[in-house]
């Protein structure tokens, strides 16, 4: 084998240009690289020249939950769904809770103790605290984990809302009754923030969770819980997942601990239409594949119509089956961090969290999550990258099928719910989800219902 190897002269990455530029008769290398809103550019091609060193796995275990997500307005029907994606082969549950409910009847024949649970709440359902008390915090009987995790996330609820609930103390002293430090992160890639100013936004509000414990001399035994949505840009999502374990890992240097890390992703709704709308299990099967490879620890694949429409036995059961077929069919289970070592995404796990580490380091000489919150500066990134987004589609310059490129004339849209405008005047300015498609599906409704009139 040796020898078969030696008959081969090694080629540099300087030759392999050369050989580019003289295949595509002229075409320069820069020409080919792609200029990502990120502040830098991914090369055509990678090599071992620009690895600056050899790379660990960043994480041991690849196994993952397959999680339906469940917004909770009615106990028994949102139980009845629960079974029923159980028995489909679901093995985490994931709540958003946002008022005062009956847990007893939505977890009613639920053995939370048996699968991974998160409940997202707002200060409306803090009852949810107490109500589980007896199996928040508790090592799953499985594997031995900690997997039910109640997320009041006093940061995701300010930022969202633009305001606090009581106050900034009273809001934070949630946190002292929690196992955990919850960070929902989601929000901002939802908002249209670019992947660096993603990185950079959650590892401020992560920072101001430890500077909050640390002052409060409960900094000790936690575990830290990441909620992120993942997109479809297929490698820099994986590259997104491993560089925050990597930014982590500065943040625990500094505060000396080492507490375990559960990422908990979902498909995101930004990307998503009612155009075409069966485009969508595309988008959430390469955007699962991204959040599994990048090392997500449970997952969300929302149903293809979430969002516009009511979700169906058939959409929910598709969601759930997309996981199987990465488990049972793919084997992305049974290998942990496939990336490691690989040129290219070990090269922009890199890149991603050096920017991103410099962009945090930006926020906290501002003073940090609350006060960049308070004095707009996050807002203001967020809404800037937002536009890019939303002025890329518009143009046509990012694509989106079936809604701004090759789109079916013949479609009928369904009625969608328009989005309502926020008649409140929050404190500061309140960071909302966006979703790229809707001024087409827009545009295309009221074109429906002129023809109908017609």
């Amino acid at each position: 084998m040796n020898s078969l190897f030696n008959e081969f002269a090694p080629v540099t990455a300087l030759q392999w240009k050369e050989q580019i530029v003289k295949d595509l008769k002229g075409v320069s290398f820069d020409q080919l690289k792609w200029k990502t809103d990120n502040g830098f550019d991914i090369n055509p091609f990678y090599t071992s020249e620009d690895l600056k060193q050899q790379y660990a796995p960043l994480f041991t275990e690849s196994n993952w939950d397959i999680c339906e997500q469940i917004s909770v307005t009615d106990e028994k029907k949102d139980n009845a769904r629960a079974l029923k994606a159980l028995e489909g082969g679901a093995s985490g549950l994931s709540f958003y809770i946002h008022k005062k409910c009956d847990l007893k009847i939505l977890l009613n024949n639920i053995s939370l103790e048996h699968i991974y649970t998160q409940f997202f709440i707002s200060n409306d359902a803090i009852q949810v605290l107490d109500d589980l008390k007896n199996v928040y915090g508790k090592k799953n009987v499985h594997d031995g984990k900690i997997k039910c995790f109640i997320n009041i996330d006093p940061l995701c609820l300010l930022a969202y809302y633009g305001e606090w609930h009581a106050d900034q103390q009273k809001d934070l002293s949630v946190l002292k009754n929690l196992i955990h430090i919850p960070v929902n992160a989601s929000l901002y890639q939802e908002a249209g923030a670019n992947t660096v100013n993603e990185l950079a936004i959650t590892l401020c509000h992560l920072n101001e969770y430890f500077n909050y414990l640390q002052s409060e001399k409960v900094l000790k035994d936690k575990t830290i819980h990441f909620t992120f949505s993942v997109n479809g840009n297929f490698f820099p999502e994986i590259a997104k997942l491993r560089a925050i374990r990597k930014l982590v890992d500065l943040i625990q240097e500094q505060y000396a601990t080492q507490f375990p890390i559960h990422i908990h992703a979902q498909t995101t709704q930004q990307n998503k239409s009612s155009l075409d709308a069966y485009t969508n299990m595309l988008r959430t099967t390469t955007e699962g594949m991204s959040a599994v490879l990048g090392g997500c620890s449970s997952l969300c694949v929302l149903p293809f119509n979430e969002g516009f429409e009511s979700v169906s036995d058939f959409s929910s059961r598709i969601s759930l089956n997309q996981q199987h077929i990465l488990k049972e069919e793919s084997y992305l289970n049974k290998v942990a961090d496939v990336s490691a070592g690989s040129y290219y995404l070990e090269s922009i796990t890199e890149e991603l969290a050096s920017l991103a580490w410099e962009k945090f380091k930006e926020l906290e000489s501002k003073g940090g999550f609350i006060k960049c919150i308070e004095n707009n500066t996050i807002q203001n990134i967020i809404s800037q990258d937002a536009d890019k987004l939303l002025g890329d589609v518009k143009e046509g310059k990012s694509v989106l099928v079936g809604v701004n490129k090759f789109q079916n004339a013949s479609e009928k849209l369904s009625p969608f719910k328009i989005q309502a405008k926020d008649k409140t005047t929050p404190t500061f300015k309140a960071i909302k989800p966006i979703r790229l498609a809707y001024s087409f599906e827009e545009e295309k409704q009221t074109l429906s219902s002129s023809s109908i009139k017609q």
